[in-house]
């Protein structure tokens, strides 16, 4: 009976796929291309969220660098993770702090009273950890997917002749493939035009200073014609588009992003148009 139950269930998926994709044939709509980015990305998230829970949970189990002993005479604490928060708690010499999260060169840490706050990662390298060693810090590395996952950044160029800014976050699911969320501005002499994506990004080589990437995505158009145009009407027009780019890490933090994209924007009128855009900007991952 299960068997029975489970190959009727494949055959409705099967054909809803068909349909689907004999509708796409028809016209490449946002939502579409919307769905399949879901589909694809839900599950390598899933499985990238159960490496990192096994990952965690050995880290828990080795207890790497999770308690540290205070070396110096004192060790000031912050109320934030940077100089311009002030100075409210000083730890002794002998006494031992608790590492929870580390912030650009701040390290956050609790101490034996549950009381929390910031101190600098260069007065962490001169404390030692349990087995007696001097505490070492790893750093992050542009070839290290484990210290990250989040990168953000402004960029600036041309959508189809005309001046557009953008600005983007991204999260790395795998070591391969991002997430990201785009906004655009489009300064035309007709119209400005608001952009908003949703993208996909496949890395090949993370490994490399320079590494090439190529990109999928889709969104909306939001068009404001200039007050002196005969038919002023404010629309909005679906787009998917492909491109392609690289990435050249300037350090351990920063690195410079070039993309060049190619747009189908599907229009009410008779026939869809066709745009290219191509930036380039200073990013930034944490």
């Amino acid at each position: 009976m299960r068997n029975i139950i489970t190959t009727h269930l494949m055959h409705l998926r099967t054909e809803f796929m068909l349909k689907m994709i004999n509708h796409s044939k028809k016209r490449i709509s946002f939502q579409f291309l919307i769905m399949i980015l879901v589909m694809i990305t839900c599950p390598l998230a899933q499985a990238e969220e159960n490496v990192i829970a096994g990952t965690q949970a050995a880290n828990e189990d080795s207890n790497v660098l999770s308690r540290v002993k205070v070396d110096e005479a004192f060790v000031e604490w912050r109320s934030g993770p940077a100089e311009g928060f002030p100075v409210f708690h000083v730890s002794e010499k002998g006494e031992w702090l608790s590492l929870l999260i580390r912030k650009t060169d701040w390290m956050k840490v609790r101490d034996g009273k549950g009381r929390e706050g910031w101190i600098r990662v260069s007065d962490l390298l001169k404390t030692y950890d349990s087995s007696g060693s001097l505490v070492s810090i790893v750093e992050p590395q542009f070839d290290d997917f484990s210290t990250r996952r989040w990168e953000a950044g402004l960029m600036h160029g041309e959508f189809d002749g005309a001046a557009v800014n953008a600005g983007y976050a991204g999260y790395w699911m795998t070591e391969h493939l991002s997430l990201e969320l785009w906004g655009s501005q489009v300064l035309g002499d007709s119209s400005e035009i608001l952009i908003a994506n949703i993208n996909l990004l496949h890395q090949p080589f993370p490994s490399w200073r320079f590494s090439p990437f190529f990109t999928i995505g889709a969104g909306q158009l939001f068009i404001d014609p200039k007050a002196t145009l005969a038919e002023a009407e404010n629309r909005s027009e679906d787009t998917i588009h492909a491109g392609f780019g690289a990435r050249y890490y300037i350090d351990n933090r920063y690195f410079i992003r070039m993309e060049v994209k190619d747009y189908k924007v599907f229009t009410n009128r008779e026939t869809n148009e066709e745009a290219t855009e191509w930036k380039i900007g200073l990013s930034v991952f944490f």
